[in-house]
């Protein structure tokens, strides 16, 4: 009994410590819409290794996205999903809402968007708020796109904007699905994930 309590107890801080370490969301976006009316839904995971007190810790985040096209050019989407330890550990990674608005998209050329949006994550400490700006490469041998994501905790005393970057590569599987390869940084945090996106 004594030896159980014992484990459950350091089972417990370890959740605490990978929820304090700001895990967060890997963004798994392109520029593009899913045009008006359609729905994609999104499912990914990502690796991230966390440093926690001097001893580095390996984080999982399956994640989902379910983005709905109000136009052709505007899509609201929402992204939940967990952080799994290599322990077994989980918790709760939070959930994020946006709205994603392509201002640009030439064939052959590039597609930019704007985005913005806020939620609750641990990595926001909290709640908090987001822009986007999404570049994609639309040349058919060279699918890249490029993200950049300032973030705005609302808790804390002080105003501090957090940086996220994500660099991928996109891969058309069918009229309908595509695979998403990503690697983040968040504020110097790499993680690297892979996502499936599917039109419903």
């Amino acid at each position: 009994m004594k030896h159980a309590m014992r484990l459950v107890g350091v089972a417990g801080v370890l959740v605490l410590l990978v929820v304090l370490s700001g895990c967060f969301f890997n963004i798994f976006q392109t520029a593009q819409t899913v045009g008006a009316g359609n729905v994609a839904l999104t499912l990914g995971a990502a690796a991230m290794n966390i440093a926690v007190q001097q001893q580095n810790s390996l984080v999982f985040t399956p994640q989902g996205r379910l983005a709905v096209g109000l136009t052709d050019n505007l899509d609201l989407g929402i992204q939940s999903g967990a952080m799994v330890g290599t322990d077994g550990s989980a918790s709760f990674l939070g959930a994020i809402a946006d709205l994603k608005a392509r201002i640009v998209n030439i064939e052959n050329g590039f597609a930019l968007a704007l985005g913005v949006g806020g939620g609750y994550s641990p990595g926001l400490v909290g709640w908090g708020i987001e822009g986007s700006v999404y570049l994609d490469s639309n040349v058919r041998f060279l699918p890249l796109y490029v993200v950049y994501r300032p973030l705005l905790p609302l808790g804390g005393g002080q105003l501090t904007i957090a940086n996220q970057v994500a660099v991928g590569l996109y891969l058309r599987l069918s009229s309908s699905a595509r695979l998403l390869l990503e690697a983040d940084w968040w504020s110097g945090l790499p993680s690297i994930g892979a996502a499936l996106e599917v039109s419903l």
